[in-house]
């Protein structure tokens, strides 16, 4: 009760103190920003104790990338795709003990090439930090760097419950960095970056852009940042962007070759296209970025009579850029739906959702299939679902099709033309596999193609 009643008191505070924060605070009725793209302010004492801090953290970078080699180390790590969605933690540039980064060959490779040195970035960043001679802010920085460590290793044992409520992770996030990848160039890369801190959930905001005089850094002006900004100026958002590391540190950017056993019709989410943002351009809550779109599909096959389906059979997560979704291109995925789809298993479900951490959406129906009766027998019969996840938007598809329909439609146009992928299909094929719902022009918001092996 005490700590609740503290912490309602350290929001009015905090609230005072970001409203009056120097230039970088948000005005967003009096810098330009259009009212519409902001959907969400902090107005709880944690989201306004971690806007306050992702601010600050700002506040820091500035004066680091007056120095490009420190602009240069942060874009290596970013480069390096040790995580997804274009960013890098800022535990993993501030802590190098810690840190994934060294264990990343391509950040080796572009820290030796722009000669930029991750210890060097730790060291001046906490002695900017140190400078500021912030309490608040130090006890974050120290919670930040060692999450998820055990709460023993943090130098103060109540930043754990004080912070008890910050879920996400401070990341660095460079959109479109594609547009501007030059991690090819040598010594001579030298790199310009706005920047803007995560206040809202937003998809325009106030940010930064530095101004260079004689080839020094000497100055930030005030910018209104959106998608448009963002994909011809280079830009880095402070903020909290729900990321995750590759299952490998260098992960290769296609699936791996798959072989199907004989006589097994095996279905594949084959290529995918998402056609608009999702998320947000910026985030504090973890949201934000590029779109996690998940492809699911819901069975009842020999399910227990009576009983309710409450989760997927499978599930495959395709995280989408926000380059990829504004150029409205094609991903190839190539992952399994169903292993097998015997012929017992009369009908499933085809389900899509953009995955997020807030908010909750249900999938309901129900399906005719072989189900189990208590004897342990089968009978066809029907059975029902009641799926719920986290999403913020509505769902995508809930496509219920029999095994008669889909095999008997699989190479057929579904009226959105053909891929050139061939896959599974004999070299004297005429066309690839067929688009389900989308292409680049018209269509729905998100596609699919999906192919089967066993043709």
């Amino acid at each position: 009760m005490l700590l609740n009643v503290k912490k309602g008191l350290l929001a009015l505070t905090l609230l005072t103190a970001v409203i009056s924060c120097k230039k970088n605070t948000i005005d967003y009725q009096n810098g330009g920003v259009d009212e519409s793209k902001v959907y969400q302010k902090p107005i709880t004492y944690d989201q306004i104790l971690l806007v306050s801090n992702l601010e600050k953290i700002t506040l820091i970078l500035e004066d680091l990338y007056k120095e490009k080699k420190n602009l240069k180390l942060v874009n290596a790590a970013i480069y390096a795709k040790a995580y997804t969605d274009e960013s890098v933690l800022l535990k993993d540039l501030i802590n190098p003990m810690h840190s994934i980064l060294p264990g990343n060959k391509k950040f080796a490779e572009l820290c030796s090439k722009w000669n930029v040195s991750l210890q060097d970035f730790s060291e001046a960043f906490w002695k900017a930090a140190r400078v500021k001679n912030d309490t608040e802010l130090l006890d974050f920085l120290n919670f930040v760097q060692n999450k998820p460590l055990p709460l023993q290793n943090l130098n103060d044992s109540q930043l754990g419950e004080k912070y008890q409520d910050q879920n996400g992770e401070v990341s660095i996030y460079f959109p479109y960095s594609a547009e501007f990848d030059i991690s090819a160039s040598g010594d001579n890369y030298g790199p310009v970056a706005s920047l803007v801190a995560a206040s809202a959930e937003a998809d325009e905001a106030l940010g930064f852009q530095p101004y260079y005089s004689g080839g020094a850094l000497v100055d930030y002006r005030p910018v209104v940042v959106n998608d448009d900004y963002v994909f011809s100026h280079p830009t880095h958002i402070v903020g909290v962007n729900g990321i995750e590391p590759y299952q490998t540190q260098d992960a290769a950017l296609n699936p791996p070759t798959v072989t199907t056993p004989p006589n097994v019709n095996r279905v594949y989410v084959g290529d995918a296209i998402c056609r608009t943002q999702y998320d947000r351009l910026i985030s504090f809550t973890g949201n934000g970025g590029g779109s996690e779109i998940a492809y699911c599909r819901v069975s009842g096959y020999l399910k227990l009579v009576g009983h309710q389906i409450t989760e997927f059979e499978d599930k495959t997560s395709v995280k989408f850029e926000r380059g990829t979704i504004r150029k409205k291109q094609w991903l190839r995925v190539y992952a399994v739906w169903d292993a097998d789809w015997v012929v017992d298993n009369k009908e499933q479900v085809f389900a899509i959702y953009e995955d997020d951490n807030n908010s909750e959406i249900t999938f309901t129906g129900s399906l005719s299939t072989t189900v189990k009766v208590v004897a342990g027998t089968t009978i066809d019969g029907s059975i029902d679902y009641q799926i719920k996840r986290s999403s913020q938007d509505d769902i995508i598809k809930q496509l219920k099709i029999s095994r008669v329909s889909y095999f008997a439609g699989a190479l057929r146009n579904q009226g959105w033309g053909f891929s050139n992928d061939k896959s599974f299909l004999p070299a004297s094929a005429t066309h690839g596999w067929p688009y389900y719902d989308a292409v680049p022009v018209g269509g729905a918001n998100v596609g699919w193609s999906w192919p089967y092996d066993g043709y």
